[in-house]
Formats: structure tokens, C-alpha cells, sequence
């Protein structure tokens, strides 16, 4: 038989050797998921955004240096950037799980052959199949009152440290001095992060959008590579475009006009990039906050490192701010771009022809990559794709023939555990929304944002100006008046408290009205 070897022993004894099963297009309604690890996403996310920061100044001396044809500094950001960019994709990179299914047929064998030198033998004649599977687990965070209590504690400890510093108790000073050298890093690693994640978790329990982990750190990964361009334009491009002469209001405009000028659209192009794959309006307020996160993430690391210069005092005061100010600003602001994407998501003609282009997009990189010598489906062949490859033309038609039709799946764990749902159980299918071309409006309740996706980024443009703008007119209006150091730290604390006040409350009301549509 052809698909048969032989193998003959020390004894001389002839043995028919069964080639493995090859691999098959697994079923459309098989889900795999791992036994949850919630810290895990947190330590994923310190290993993406740490590389992901010294990546991002790396490849501006990249574009430095082509900008000045300086071919050396070109090859050193070449070959740094290289190590970076490889630990951050092995760390994202797609997680298979090789499943084996032996069904119960008279017309099958009680032997296959899995792998080498490895069979699986059955009590009774079964149908033997193989077939690759994403690890679809979703999204687990820790407890939000978990990370908030730690972040709190985090901010008792600076303040601490701060009072201790400011005694006039010398044996305090010292041991002030002593507890910032020893903890001042890690109070860093966390004011910077933690907070993140617990936006993370509160915006999915507030939304209730069961959500694959790859899919949320895919988001996250996109807000942080917005990041990089909106940091060239803004070291860049901004500062000679600026029609100014004076320091203060070129420094005015660069944070009030060009900084959330260029971040909100570079964060909206990075939500753009998912529309494909966005179900409606609410599911993009939910990529859109992500995409805000990761870009906060990466500003946060560098701000919060900054603030270490500045004692205990500085330290604690920029986490506080942005932990509980900046970073949902960023992510609410983003959301509205994102909830704009989501209602143009909601045109399935459009979508479909966007997935087609993406999937298209997607066999190419296949073919030419296996045309390169890369085996990159895991078919054991260099032939290029070998699933189908469907017309934009086919691609419009099953879009059309879509109905609301629940679907069952299935979870298989690590145990064992299997169990099956429909998705009317869980109130979305394949870990998707599906939504009408005009959803219907339940209530009124909470902040309801522009439809179309201009006004929702001007809208997203003008809060981020507003956040900058007033905060940076808050310090110089104390200087301007006369005040004293009291009552400027006072005026100016107060204007920030305002401010976080207001970024809160519009956050609460526009996650009320996104999940106000039907």
C-alpha cells in the first residue's frame, strides 16, 4: 500500500507502518480554550510593552537616520530593532492546539497512526481526523478590586515615603531616602501598568462582550504601535509646522493642538485596521477602548519613568493623575472613534467586502512565504494555501444569505471538561456580535456619540485638546497671577481633580449608551 512503510526488526519480522493521518480543516464550530490564568495576561503585557518602548525610539533613529542618509545609524537601529521585534512576536505568536478526533464508523480502522512511532489504537472500528486549532480562551483578568487595591496601596506607599521625606525627623529622611532607592522601580513597573489592566477588566465587565484573549491583546498590541508614529510626528513634524515664535505657545500648540491632533487619528487608524472583523457599534467602543489602553500603556512608561526624577512626591502625584485620569481619557476618546467604526461595521456589504480583501491579503502572504521555503499553514507541503478561495462576488452573497441563527460550540479545557452551548446562552456567536444595519435603541440613558466617524473623531480630537490644553493653562495661569507655592499646588490640584472628574463621568455615560443599543 502506498500509504504504508516498512519496518523490519532485530528478529527479521516485517511490519506495515501506517503513514499519519494528515491534517484536515477542523469543524466550524469547535472551540478550544485553556485552563484560565488571569496574571498571565498581565505578565504578557509587561513583556510586549517594555521591547514595544525601546523598539519605538530605536526606529526613530532608524528614520533619523534615513532622513540623513547616515547609512551606519540606519544598520546599528537595524540590527537592534531585529532581537525586539522577534521577542515580541514569539511572545503574541499564534497558539495551536492539535486536535484528534476518532468517531465511532464501521467503515474505519481500530488503528491510525498519529505521529512517528506513535498509534492510537480503539475498542471498536472509528473514523480517525486531525486538525489545528486556535486557542480561542477568553479574555481573564484579575479581580478589579484585586488591581484597584493594589494600585491604592501603591499610592499610600509613595505618599508615605513623600511624608516621611518632608519631616523634620532625620532617622524618617534617611529611611525615606532609603525606601525610594529600594522600591522607587518596582512602584514604577506597577503605577505604570496596573492600572491599565484594571481599566482592562472594568470596561469588559461593564460591556458584558465575552472576548477572545488574542483578539483583546491584538487590540492592545495596535494601540501601542499607534503609538510610534504619532511619537515621530510629534518630535518630528510638529515642532517645524508650528507657525510660532514664542517657546510658550509653541509648546502651548504642540500639546493642545498637534498631540491629540495626530494621536486620535493615528489611534482611530489603528481601530480602522480591525473593521473587518468589528460586529457593530458597541463591539467597536470595545476595540476602540483597548486600542486607547495599549497607546496609554506605552505613554505611560515613559511619563511615569520620567516622574522617578522628581522624588516620591512626583512619582506618586503622575501615577495618581494618570492612573485614574489619563489612561481612561485615552481609552474613552479612542472608544468614540471606535463606536463611529463600529456603526460603519454595521454595513454587512461593506464588511464583507473588506473581509475578503483581508483574507485575500492573508493567502497571499501565505503563497509568497511558501514560495520562500516557510511552511506557514502547517499543511507539511510548500504548495502555497490550499483552503478555498473565494470570489468577492461569493464573499457579498453568503454575507446576504446571513440569518440570525444560533450556532452551537464547544469549550474543551485541560481537563477534559467538555461543554457544548448555543449562543443565545451566550448571548453572541463565535465569540462575536451580529448586529442589524440599524440597531434598536432600548433607552436613552448614558451619552450617545456621533454616528459618523468625522464628528466622532473631532469629538475625540477636541477632548484629548481640552485635557492637554486647560491642564497646561492651569500651571502658568498660577505662575502669571502671582500666586504663592501653596496656592498654585492647590489651584492646580484642584483644576486636575475637575478634569479627572469629568473624564469619569463622560467615561461612565458613553459606556451606558453603548450598552443601551440592542
Amino acid at each position: 500500500m502506498q500509504d504504508q512503510r516498512v519496518y523490519i526488526d532485530e528478529m527479521g519480522r516485517m511490519y506495515r507502518i501506517k503513514e499519519p493521518t494528515p491534517l484536515s480543516e477542523p469543524p466550524k464550530n469547535l472551540r478550544i480554550a485553556r485552563t484560565s490564568k488571569p496574571w498571565s495576561t498581565y505578565l504578557r503585557m509587561l513583556g510586549t510593552v517594555i521591547p514595544a518602548f525601546f523598539l519605538m525610539y530605536v526606529l526613530l533613529f532608524l528614520v533619523i537616520g534615513l532622513i540623513n542618509l547616515e547609512p551606519a545609524i540606519v544598520l546599528i537601529s537595524g540590527i537592534c530593532s531585529a532581537p525586539l521585534l522577534f521577542f515580541i512576536f514569539s511572545l503574541h505568536k499564534p497558539r495551536l492546539v492539535h486536535v484528534q478526533l476518532a468517531v465511532p464508523d464501521e467503515m474505519g480502522s481500530e488503528a491510525h497512526a498519529i505521529s512517528a512511532g506513535v498509534s492510537l489504537f480503539t475498542p471498536m472500528r472509528t473514523k480517525f481526523s486531525r486538525f489545528l486549532v486556535k486557542d480561542d480562551s477568553i479574555l481573564d483578568v484579575p479581580p478589579t478590586r484585586q488591581l484597584w487595591g493594589i494600585f491604592s496601596a501603591v499610592i499610600l506607599l509613595g505618599a508615605s515615603i513623600s511624608a516621611m521625606l518632608y519631616s523634620e525627623v532625620e532617622s524618617l529622611e534617611i529611611i525615606a531616602v532609603l525606601a525610594f532607592i529600594l522600591i522607587g522601580i518596582p512602584i514604577w513597573f506597577v503605577g505604570f501598568s496596573l492600572p491599565v489592566l484594571a481599566w482592562w477588566g472594568t470596561s469588559h465587565k461593564s460591556l458584558g462582550l465575552p472576548t477572545r484573549r488574542r483578539d483583546a491583546e491584538a487590540w492592545l498590541m495596535a494601540g501601542m504601535a499607534s503609538a510610534f508614529p504619532a511619537f515621530l510626528f510629534n518630535s518630528l513634524v510638529a515642532p517645524k509646522i508650528t507657525p510660532l515664535d514664542s517657546d510658550y505657545w509653541i509648546e502651548f500648540s504642540l500639546l493642545a493642538v498637534w498631540a491629540p491632533l495626530c494621536e486620535e487619528i493615528f489611534k482611530a487608524m489603528a481601530v480602522a485596521v480591525f473593521l473587518p472583523y468589528i460586529k457593530g457599534p458597541k463591539h467597536g467602543f470595545q476595540v476602540g477602548f483597548t486600542v486607547g489602553l495599549g497607546f496609554a500603556l506605552i505613554e505611560n512608561f515613559q511619563y511615569i519613568g520620567f516622574s522617578l526624577l522628581g522624588g516620591p512626591v512626583g512619582l506618586s502625584f503622575t501615577i495618581l493623575v494618570r492612573g485614574i485620569g489619563s489612561i481612561p481619557g485615552h481609552a474613552v476618546w479612542t472608544a468614540i472613534s471606535g463606536t463611529a467604526i463600529g456603526w460603519l461595521a454595521s454595513d454587512k456589504e461593506l464588511k464583507a467586502k473588506l473581509s475578503w480583501k483581508a483574507r485575500s491579503m492573508a493567502i497571499s502572504a501565505i503563497d509568497i512565504a511558501e514560495g520562500m521555503g516557510f511552511d506557514t499553514d502547517g499543511d507539511g507541503d510548500l504548495s502555497g494555501f490550499d483552503g478555498s478561495r473565494p470570489t468577492i462576488e461569493e464573499a457579498v452573497r453568503q454575507a446576504s444569505r446571513e440569518t440570525e441563527e444560533s450556532k452551537p460550540w464547544m469549550i474543551l479545557g485541560n481537563e477534559n471538561h467538555e461543554a457544548n452551548a448555543t449562543d443565545s446562552e451566550l448571548g453572541t456567536g463565535d465569540f462575536s456580535l451580529d448586529y442589524e444595519k440599524k440597531p434598536v435603541i432600548r433607552n436613552l440613558a448614558g451619552i450617545h456619540t456621533p454616528r459618523g466617524v468625522a464628528p466622532a473623531l473631532v469629538l475625540s480630537i477636541a477632548g484629548h485638546s481640552f485635557w492637554n490644553g486647560s491642564s497646561f493653562l492651569s500651571y502658568s495661569a498660577t505662575e502669571s497671577l502671582g500666586m504663592g507655592e501653596f496656592e498654585s499646588t492647590l489651584a492646580v490640584f484642584s483644576w486636575i481633580i475637575l478634569l479627572i472628574s469629568s473624564v469619569l463621568f463622560v467615561a461612565r455615560g458613553v459606556i451606558r449608551g453603548v450598552n443601551s443599543l440592542e
